[in-house]
């Protein structure tokens, strides 16, 4: 936001209404003024505080497809119940993107529709290794 600002408006708030104010701009990062403005450009205000948390919950599930990955590739074989872990890993990856992807990005702008196309095809990579594996 440009710093060069001169002009000043004043705006009356209840008590209630300013503390609500003053702890969503604190929440989001940013001063009231800027928060007004954003509100005002019907800008979304994003609260990336949540985003590492999510982060890091995918690295974990990441880690679990991993350790299946390394049992699949010593032993040249995954059975059904690894398969079936490696699918259920998958939904929750895509859950936790798309919860990151929701925080990020206005969802009137932008859709999921690439990023649903990418989980689709993995899904599909994967029933077909479950079919291979199954025979």
């Amino acid at each position: 936001m440009p710093k060069n600002r001169t002009e000043r408006l004043q705006l009356r708030l209840s008590p209630t209404e300013k503390e609500s104010l003053l702890k969503k701009a604190k929440e989001s990062h940013m001063s009231p003024g800027d928060y007004i403005l954003c509100l005002s450009e019907k800008r979304r205000v994003i609260d990336t505080t949540v985003i590492p948390t999510l982060i890091l919950d995918i690295r974990r599930v990441g880690t679990n497809i991993n350790q299946i990955a390394a049992v699949a590739n010593s032993q040249k074989y995954v059975n059904k119940p690894l398969l079936l872990n490696v699918i259920e890993y998958e939904k929750e990856i895509a859950g936790l993107l798309r919860q990151i992807l929701e925080e990020v990005y206005n969802t009137e702008e932008h859709t999921l529709q690439g990023l649903e196309v990418k989980i689709d095809k993995l899904k599909n990579t994967v029933e077909r290794m479950n079919d291979n594996g199954s025979s």
